[in-house]
């Protein structure tokens, strides 16, 4: 539960590149905009920022401002994932992951949230992190310690016993201890469980609503907590003006959790018609991770992923891309969201274009991790757009993704909060 791992983190990679520094006011320039509260691409544009603020967005040059142009490129709003986890190390076994302690998560962590920021991802939810890990990365990020992107963090993720989140579940007795985890049983458990998180700096609550494809000994098709704990974490945290996020594969968990009043539901795997309209009744969000099952499966096993895990991700795939379909179909709220963590930071914009072949357009693929991520934040206005009052969060790319969305698989220049952290352009 101490913070100070972090800290050895941040003071043994002191070495990494600073942002560019800027003026206090000037402009940005660029031949293309995609426009997320019009919807369309338009420019050329001037987007004159003044400190972390866009002041305003023109189409002619402004007077007297020192202006980066940024040539032929593409302008859009920084990118959001919804469903990160960014103290994860990747491709470790299960005795590796026993081994490794907090702080050796903190070097990854730094490592991880400067690769998804120069990915062109300048928001993110952490939606599960150990050892507070999570909130030791966010408010690094926000001391201007480490470079990285605006962070919402769940810290534990509510698990029953023998749940998706118990990571004892793999292991005899006799090994098991009382380390904090979240795992918590019965209404009384789970509400203590949800101020704890609150009390240690948790932005959201994430609850683990049924069982997973990555643990051990469960079904990703049970529910796992009952209606009445739901309910309570859901009552627990909105008291405490905090959002659920609720890990959910089964159509009965998501009901449930749905109904309890979860803001988010992540996965959603089987997801059908009955489902999908209690989710657009209640407004609740589908966050639905759709390319982490690629390298998941991938032949010769990169991710160490035991068979067992492996088995539930051959034969969830099909249901993920069906549950996806359905939503769009039926007019469900989806926000973009990745389950970057599992598999490496910065490459999570290959998500898009499995949205794209499943039926969106490249413009709402866009939106879903601009806009509609950012009202899934409840930051609407200041993330996601790049318009009077919202954060100087912006991205370029050389070609034009609302025709071939995989261009965002290549951004080549980022800012955040007015300062440059990426500059390949011409490259």
């Amino acid at each position: 539960m101490r913070r100070s791992p972090l800290a050895v983190a941040v003071f043994s990679l002191l070495a990494l590149v600073a942002p560019a520094a800027h003026a206090e006011r000037f402009a940005v320039r660029a031949a293309h905009f995609v426009d997320t509260k019009l919807g369309a691409v338009r420019g050329p544009v001037w987007v004159v920022v003044s400190g972390d603020t866009v002041e305003s967005v023109l189409a002619a040059a402004p007077a007297d401002l020192a202006v980066t142009d940024l040539g032929d490129a593409t302008l859009l709003p920084g990118l959001i994932d919804a469903h990160t986890h960014l103290s994860n190390r990747v491709g470790i076994d299960r005795m590796a992951r026993l081994k490794s302690p907090a702080a050796r998560s903190a070097i990854t962590g730094v490592n991880n949230v400067r690769a998804t920021l120069e990915a062109g991802f300048t928001t993110c939810r952490d939606v599960g992190g150990d050892e507070l890990v999570d909130v030791s990365l966010r408010d690094a990020i926000k001391a201007g310690e480490i470079p990285g992107p605006r962070m919402q963090v769940a810290a534990w993720s509510l698990s029953m016993t023998g749940g998706h989140g118990d990571d004892r579940n793999a292991l005899d007795y006799h090994w098991c201890n009382d380390l904090s985890n979240g795992v918590a049983d019965g209404v009384d458990e789970v509400r203590k469980k949800v101020r704890f998180d609150v009390q240690q700096g948790a932005d959201l609550i994430k609850i683990l609503a049924t069982g997973g494809v990555l643990s051990a000994n469960d079904d990703p098709r049970h529910t796992t907590y009952t209606q009445d704990e739901m309910r309570a974490a859901c009552d627990e945290a909105h008291r405490l003006g905090r959002f659920v996020a609720a890990h959910c594969h089964g159509k009965e968990g998501m009901i449930w959790v749905s109904n309890a009043g979860a803001r988010s539901i992540e996965h959603g795997t089987y997801m059908d018609a009955e489902a999908a309209a209690v989710l657009k009744k209640n407004g609740t969000w589908y966050v639905p991770t759709l390319y982490v099952i690629e390298p998941i499966i991938a032949p010769g096993n990169p991710l160490k992923i035991p068979e067992q895990s492996l088995d539930k991700a051959r034969a969830v795939r099909d249901h993920m891309r069906e549950a996806f379909r359905t939503a769009v179909k039926l007019g469900v709220k989806i926000a973009f969201g990745t389950d970057a963590g599992v598999f490496p930071h910065g490459t999570q914009a290959k998500e898009f274009k499995i949205y794209t072949d499943l039926g969106m357009t490249p413009m709402q693929a866009i939106d879903t991790a601009t806009r509609s991520a950012a009202e899934l934040l409840g930051w609407s206005g200041k993330v996601g757009v790049v318009a009077r009052g919202s954060y100087a969060d912006m991205i370029a790319v050389s070609g034009d993704p609302t025709k071939d969305v995989t261009e965002l698989e290549h951004v080549k220049w980022v800012m955040k909060g007015g300062k440059v952290y990426k500059n390949d352009l011409g490259r």
